[in-house]
């Protein structure tokens, strides 16, 4: 019903693009699963929201002042990376904010799931098999050294910060777009 409800307003108001936020399930359901659902092809582009930053960031649009200082390393969300092929459009803008930036071992369409994928994380009695398999995320996050962990999906996000916490591990999770924003050169 979400995803027919995005398609009836985008038509109605014959937008060009659709821009999909930092959630890899609704990026999915809205790029892929959507013209399925609706029985035809959009007439127009669904684009998650790192595409159309880099695009901007490409074309001189979206400019940046200064880098942080933080060691930072970079989860890519399955359905984001290895689905929707956005794997070098984070490093990109990472690149532009980002002093020491730390490549997770594994990284971009091998990357490991943060083990809330395929539904688990709506399962409260998957809870077990979900911190199981964060295990394998926490030894790459702990491989890079780092306190700060960026990705571009809440899902993952929700489930990070969860694993994190069991685990007792003391790293901070943001969202890319979060972090971009604290360097976006104001008026520009």
């Amino acid at each position: 019903e979400i995803v027919s409800r995005i398609v009836v307003a985008a038509e109605r108001l014959k937008v060009k693009c659709v821009i999909n936020p930092e959630c890899g399930n609704a990026f999915t359901a809205i790029r892929w699963e959507g013209p399925n659902l609706m029985g035809k092809p959009f007439g127009f582009e669904v684009k998650h929201i790192l595409e159309v930053l880099d695009e901007l960031h490409a074309a001189g649009k979206l400019k940046t002042k200064g880098k942080d200082k933080r060691p930072l390393t970079y989860h890519d969300p399955c359905q984001i990376a290895r689905r929707g092929g956005v794997v070098e459009q984070p490093r990109r803008l990472l690149g532009e904010v980002a002093e020491d930036f730390r490549e997770m071992p594994d990284a971009g369409v091998m990357n490991w799931c943060c083990g809330g994928g395929g539904g688990v994380s709506a399962n409260s009695r998957a809870e077990p098999l979900r911190l199981e398999a964060f295990k394998v995320k926490k030894r790459q996050i702990e491989s890079t050294g780092v306190h700060t962990l960026i990705t571009a999906c809440a899902n993952c996000r929700i489930v990070m910060e969860e694993g994190l916490e069991h685990y007792h591990m003391k790293v901070e999770v943001l969202g890319l777009t979060e972090l971009l924003a604290e360097y976006l050169v104001e008026g520009e």
